[in-house]
């Protein structure tokens, strides 16, 4: 328990944020690279101390490819930001679907370990980012459920919808501990209008299963809808321009008046939103000789 008041509550330190977009669009290379304070739009540096805090868990097919390439040569960063620790789970996501076992918690289990060798590294402004939720959710919906086509119902009932809930709910709470800056990347999709209003856009929602994830987003503290803007080069690099949006037109987004107030529309700069809100960075990457970075929030 922290015993505060109404004078200095804070929430955390520590960032809870989901970023979402389309699948295929960069989302991770722009994450990684605006963690490590490497992309083209940031002078003062990024969210982590040290390439070695950033750790990346990958479960999407070739969630990371290219990212060597973009880093070092697309956004010009040294050679030392490549350090940055990736734990791999793509296989451990595919074995999921070729299991013929049901209620198997193989992926589950396989999840807590990485997170428990993360939390031992744990040193400096560490960054978490998960790449992605949606992958995770569907592996461990596949996991409870089964092989497709051999059970009604899609192989889930109302007590493997509570365990897939309670996973979700776990999952969340574990990566979200004020231990490190958790990110977490999710795709949306658009959600068609109702037609009543000839003005209405669609809503986008995430790509997630049941209620539980849907309501995901309503339990961490940040949501970036990430837009690249294709075409759009940054001076004097083959880097497309890109934004972070903090007023998406989504329908599971409850971002708090703390975040629209603090933040513009569209932030270029993740380690300087970060810094806006009050949270720890760690300044690494930073393209000035004295970098000008706001010293972490203790």
């Amino acid at each position: 328990m922290k015993e505060q008041t109404g004078e200095t509550y804070q929430s955390s330190t520590l960032a809870k944020s989901m970023f979402v977009a389309e699948s295929k669009v960069g989302k991770s290379a722009a994450i990684i690279a605006n963690a490590l304070g490497v992309f083209p739009s940031q002078k003062n540096g990024g969210i982590v101390d040290s390439p070695e805090n950033l750790h990346v868990i990958t479960f999407d097919a070739n969630a990371l490819g290219g990212i060597q390439r973009f880093l070092t040569e697309t956004c010009k960063a040294p050679p030392e930001a490549l350090k940055f620790r990736v734990y791999n789970l793509q296989e451990d996501l595919r074995k999921v679907s070729t299991s013929q076992l049901e209620n198997d918690y193989t992926l589950y289990n396989t999840i807590h370990q990485a997170l428990s060798k993360i939390a031992d590294r744990v040193r400096g402004v560490p960054v978490l980012h998960i790449s992605s939720l949606t992958g995770v959710a569907a592996g461990l919906h596949r996991a409870l459920a089964g092989p497709a086509g051999k059970k009604k119902g899609g192989g889930m009932d109302q007590s493997k919808w509570t365990d897939y809930g309670m996973q979700l709910n776990e999952l969340r709470n574990w990566c979200q501990q004020d231990l490190w800056h958790c990110l977490w990347e999710a795709h949306v999709m658009r959600m068609a209008s109702n037609g009543q209003n000839k003005d209405d856009e669609p809503k986008e929602s995430l790509q997630l299963y049941g209620s539980a994830g849907q309501g995901f987003a309503f339990n961490v503290e940040q949501v970036f809808r990430l837009r690249r803007q294709f075409g759009q080069k940054f001076e004097g690099t083959n880097c497309d321009k890109v934004v972070f949006d903090t007023r998406p037109n989504m329908n599971c987004v409850a971002n708090g008046r703390g975040f629209t107030e603090a933040l513009a529309p569209q932030e270029p700069d993740l380690a300087a939103a970060f810094q806006k809100l009050g949270l720890k960075v760690g300044g690494w990457g930073a393209k000035s000789a004295k970098p000008s970075v706001v010293k972490a929030v203790k």
